[in-house]
């Protein structure tokens, strides 16, 4: 069985890189809005999370070879248990190549099996430390936040934090350090920011992330992807509050960024201060709002790279 899931996951894994590569070459084209940049890593995600996608003329892997040795159909793996809509267009790839059957995978030769069930194993023991480590994180961060004072509402201030963060996965709280005054010009913009982080539920995306990373960890597109993910995450967050603000307010923002750019570090909490400072505040300080030839071409672009990234290729011959 561990056989199996590794097998699986190590397809996904190779299969995402070529996503992951694609998306951080996307995010360098700079008349993009990190609004539209930071919904197409959902793409890596699905990616990373299921080996099926529908096979289309339109896929990315169309165009690379011979890289995809085997395309398997769901009731292959399933042996025909699990009823699929258009099975015959749903398919897995199979980037490795290394085995004869997929459930429970058959390795080609002994050498491999070996070779494959020791890489299995360490893995999963890999894997399983960090989600240990995951947890404790987690449940140490809680401990803390709980001491802070509720002012209003989901508001709360800390004298242990010294940056804005957005605290809880289904009940966010917005905990606040004792310096800063909600009601002032700054405060009102914090909680502008950490409202758009709350009714995005980002603290959810954040821990499927790291939770992404924990199985993933052998793969260093990944942990590439999570810094971008966390950067672009902040920045379309920066994007969706100050689309309402003037230049002079703008200004005010990025000082606010500033002032907070040294906080302490929470776990799977969103924080005002947190990720790529230099960049969100020449982001703050250039924004420019999306026309609405803008606002299609982005969609249309966001329709196309979901097309090309999400897709699996057609069946040769």
């Amino acid at each position: 069985m561990l056989n199996t899931v590794f097998y699986f996951i190590l397809n996904m894994s190779i299969t995402s890189s070529f996503v992951i590569a694609a998306l951080l070459i996307i995010r360098q084209i700079r008349p993009l809005p990190r609004r539209v940049i930071y919904p197409l890593w959902a793409l890596a995600f699905f990616r990373l999370v299921t080996p099926f996608a529908l096979s289309t003329s339109l896929s990315l892997f169309n165009f690379t070879g011979g890289l995809v040795k085997r395309l398997i159909t769901v009731e292959t793996v399933s042996h025909g248990t699990v009823p699929v809509p258009v099975s015959e267009r749903i398919w897995a790839m199979n980037l490795i190549g290394a085995a004869e059957e997929y459930a429970p995978v058959e390795y080609k030769t002994e050498a491999l099996r070996q070779v494959f069930t020791t890489a299995a194993v360490i893995w999963a023991g890999a894997a399983a430390a960090m989600f240990i480590t995951v947890f404790i994180l987690y449940v140490l961060t809680g401990k803390e936040l709980k001491k802070a004072v509720q002012i209003e509402g989901g508001i709360y201030r800390s004298d242990i934090i010294s940056s804005p963060v957005s605290a809880g996965l289904i009940h966010t709280r917005i905990v606040l350090p004792a310096t800063l005054d909600p009601a002032g010009a700054e405060g009102k913009m914090v909680l502008a920011h950490e409202n758009v982080h709350k009714h995005r539920s980002d603290n959810l995306w954040r821990l499927f992330g790291v939770c992404i990373t924990c199985i993933y960890w052998f793969n260093p597109f990944v942990w590439v992807m999570m810094k971008s993910f966390f950067t672009d995450m902040e920045q379309s967050c920066d994007e969706a509050v100050i689309k309402k603000y003037n230049a002079e307010e703008r200004k005010i923002y990025a000082e606010t960024l500033l002032r907070f750019a040294e906080e302490k570090r929470l776990f799977v909490s969103a924080a005002f201060g947190r990720s790529g400072v230099k960049l969100r505040i020449v982001n703050v300080l250039n924004y420019k709002k999306l026309t609405v030839i803008g606002a299609v071409s982005s969609s249309l672009f966001l329709l196309a790279a979901a097309a090309a990234l999400v897709t699996n290729p057609q069946l040769r011959g």
